[in-house]
């Protein structure tokens, strides 16, 4: 959480928003003889909720389009972190359900991260 000196330095009239940086995740995906690297940055915003941002985002087989999720912000990191995780590996995981194998190409980049 944000301390009362950081909240007191950044609120100013003409700062209409701020966020501060939390945590970074990598996480791997195995891509046949490969692992292919995912990474999750997680930020506080100035009213105390968290965000994420993902290095890629997920189209697999079963997808008719990348899984961009809109900006959606949660009660804590962990909330954040979690749901970052989830729109990656429920796709991936339906994906190899349906008798796909994994590959890079699973996974496209986040132009903004």
């Amino acid at each position: 959480m944000m301390s009362a000196h950081e909240l007191h330095a950044l609120r100013h009239p003409h700062v209409v928003a701020f966020h501060k940086f939390f945590s970074e995740y990598h996480i791997y995906f195995q891509t046949g003889a490969e692992r292919f690297r995912v990474s999750i940055r997680v930020y506080e915003t100035d009213d105390g909720r968290y965000f994420f941002e993902q290095s890629h985002y997920i189209r697999t087989p079963v997808q008719e389009s990348a899984n961009v999720l809109t900006a959606e912000t949660h009660a804590g990191p962990h909330h954040a972190l979690s749901r970052a995780v989830e729109s990656i590996t429920t796709y991936y995981e339906d994906a190899l359900g349906q008798g796909h194998r994994p590959a890079a190409e699973w996974f496209v980049r986040n132009d903004v991260y």
